[in-house]
């Protein structure tokens, strides 16, 4: 049927790609119908199939002009489309927010496009507009046609870049923080105490792990990539013994010093019991919330107030529970102050947040906005070296047509919220921006394809609201990166992510250092792969092996190819002078010499984990588990101190090396 392939183009829906492999796949036509009905098509009611073209065709060009426009900051053109028997005219554009009203007369533009429909010839006209500040402005358009409104996207060409040096920063999951003041789970004072003692190595970044809200009823779904709500903080993350009006109550200090004496033993495991430490936090939180109704003085309650009404777009899923709401602003309130704090040790760039690629199909974010969500799609990855069948994340797939529903405002209110009081914002999985691969129910068996996403407008937000935040944008694009995302990526100053484990020739040995990539952020392991000390020495091996992941065939495989692997590695040191290591090598002066080399190539940002700091050999996730391993659950052997006593000198070390060959 030629209008349902015309309707799968226009919804979105891929027809083929290349595999890692370069293999070309062409998408099962079953597959592709089964994610159209995804988004309420029936796939055989022609009828229905003719109206959503006349909607995401046609349309457009009988409309004048779109909900949103898009045009450059400085030379912007706004399009209208106009029957082309009423082409000349003059018309009004008013921006009432900027005191515009800016008149315009058409037989001076520019034609920019055309289309023919049923005997009328539309086209689309470039009206140049004055410049105007980045930002969403609300617009009217007055012509002899009638009046018009669109919200006009004055938009910058690159995201936001800090001081064009190469900086050094260190990466963390807050919750493996260990002190003998936090409740059993780092919290934003252990963030700040990090800071501090990065800043005092020469660090200009931290950067974090997902902060996003996860399911306080059922504390064990500890997943920061499996979120709640990814607009909203996590609770957990809040130091309540850090708040003015706590202080000095007898109250909160005998309940702060029980939760203590109940969590002694508890914090000398090595995993998160996640139960016992929402139970002992969320109490205190309840506590301290009554002491702020009663004792909090004007300021904090104004304070509280102003957050509510400015945030309203995002609290709203909260519907008026006051301690939730209290539980946001503290934990906004924390978060922010650590920015300072980071900004006070003259860092560069500060935080930098972590924005997930999507949320929980039960959580708060998803129900609350579920009419924007396809049905029965879930999101994933397609098969790869690491994930032979492919991946399905569990995630529930956006819609690609929903999602322009009221101008992106969900798209707009989720980058916003997670710029607040940071420096940066990685966003995970970046190709999401261009196309997810959609894991679909077909009769008995699952399939799959890719969906398409209006990118365009997904990078303009980026880049927007990085500037008005004046905040980097860092896209994680391992895997398989279609060429148009990383010529965007380039153009509109995304930095990529380069994984050193992963970065290989086509012969499968590790790339030179001076051949990497220059606008990424450059780092050696992160929370997918094991430290560098339990891949070293092969205890992620030994601890798939124990947990049943791997059979006693692939056990033997993998050591193998492991002691392969770590043979390339020494080879890798040798070519850059760094000579006298072997197999058996101690795993730190290995990392050492590794980060030495890394710290002189061209890369924008150099990160260190603090996990690999720490010497630690468990890793913080497995892929592709969910119960069999204790995941996001792994604390830190060491406090912060402890971890940058012995490692100051070595990263202030690293940081010379990098300002020396700028």
């Amino acid at each position: 049927m030629e209008g349902l392939q015309q309707l799968l183009y226009l919804h979105g829906v891929g027809y083929d790609y290349v595999k890692y492999t370069g293999e070309h796949v062409v998408f099962d036509h079953q597959t592709r119908e089964q994610a159209l009905r995804a988004c309420g098509i029936d796939t055989h009611d022609e009828r229905r199939i003719e109206e959503k073209i006349y909607q995401l065709d046609i349309a457009q060009w009988q409309s004048v002009v779109e909900p949103v426009s898009m045009v450059d900051e400085l030379s912007g053109t706004l399009a209208i489309k106009v029957p082309e028997h009423r082409r000349i005219f003059t018309g009004l554009l008013s921006i009432p927010s900027l005191d515009i009203d800016y008149r315009f007369d058409t037989s001076l533009c520019e034609v920019s496009g055309e289309y023919r429909y049923m005997g009328t010839n539309y086209l689309e006209i470039q009206v140049p507009l004055p410049s105007m500040p980045i930002g969403y402005h609300d617009a009217e358009i007055t012509l002899p046609l009638g009046k018009f409104e669109t919200q006009i996207w004055s938009t910058p060409k690159q995201c936001y870049r800090a001081q064009p040096h190469k900086h050094i920063g260190v990466s963390t999951q807050l919750y493996t923080i260990k002190s003998a003041r936090n409740l059993g789970i780092g919290d934003f004072s252990d963030l700040e105490e990090l800071i501090v003692c990065s800043a005092k190595a020469g660090c200009d970044f931290v950067l974090l792990n997902p902060l996003h809200l996860l399911f306080n009823d059922e504390p064990d779904r500890a997943s920061p990539y499996s979120p709640n709500h990814r607009g909203l903080i996590n609770p957990l993350y809040i130091a309540v013994d850090n708040c003015r009006w706590v202080q000095n109550k007898t109250e909160f200090t005998i309940a702060l010093q029980q939760a203590f004496t109940d969590l002694e033993a508890h914090k000398r495991q090595p995993y998160i019991d996640y139960t016992v430490v929402s139970e002992s936090k969320y109490a205190l939180l309840s506590l301290s919330y009554r002491v702020f109704l009663d004792d909090a003085i004007d300021t904090e309650k104004r304070a509280f107030c102003n957050f509510k009404a400015n945030n309203k777009a995002v609290l709203k899923v909260l519907a008026n529970d006051d301690f939730s709401l209290f539980c946001q602003w503290l934990a906004a309130v924390q978060l922010e102050s650590c920015q300072q704090v980071a900004k006070d040790s003259n860092m560069a760039i500060g935080l930098i947040n972590d924005l997930a690629v999507g949320c929980a199909k039960d959580g708060l974010e998803y129900t609350r906005n579920s009419a924007l969500y396809a049905t029965g799609a879930q999101v994933g990855a397609p098969p790869d070296p690491w994930a032979q069948n492919g991946q399905d994340w569990g995630l529930p797939a956006l819609d690609p047509v929903k999602i322009r529903h009221d101008k992106f405002e969900f798209f707009k209110s989720l980058v916003k919220s997670n710029l607040n009081s940071v420096g940066g914002l990685r966003i995970d999985h970046v190709m999401a921006l261009r196309r997810l691969w959609w894991c679909l129910p077909l009769e008995s068996e699952k399939s799959g394809c890719y969906v398409y996403y209006p990118f365009a407008h997904l990078l303009a937000v980026l880049r927007i609201e990085s500037n008005l935040s004046k905040s980097i944008v860092i896209g994680e694009d391992l895997g398989v990166v279609p060429p148009e995302v990383v010529s965007a990526m380039k153009e509109s100053s995304l930095l990529g992510n380069i994984l050193f484990y992963f970065e290989k020739d086509e012969h499968g040995r590790f790339v030179k250092s001076n051949n990497l990539r220059k606008d990424t952020i450059l780092m050696i392991a992160n929370h997918d792969v094991p430290p560098f000390a339990g891949w070293w020495g092969s205890d992620d091996i030994q601890l798939k092996f124990q947990y049943n992941l791997l059979s006693s065939t692939t056990f033997d495989d993998e050591i193998s190819n492991r002691k392969i692997q770590k043979q390339l590695l020494i080879s890798w040191l040798e070519e850059h002078q760094q000579c006298g290591f072997d197999i058996n090598s101690d795993a730190q002066s290995v990392y050492r010499a590794m980060l030495c080399v890394l710290a002189l190539s061209p890369a924008h940002l150099l990160c260190i984990q603090l996990d690999d700091l720490d010497q630690q050999i468990l890793p913080v996730n497995i892929p592709g588990t969910d119960r069999e391993y204790p995941n996001w659950r792994r604390r830190l052997n060491r406090t912060v101190p402890e971890i940058f006593s012995g490692n100051t000198d070595f990263i202030k070390k690293l940081t010379q090396l990098r300002t020396s060959y700028e």
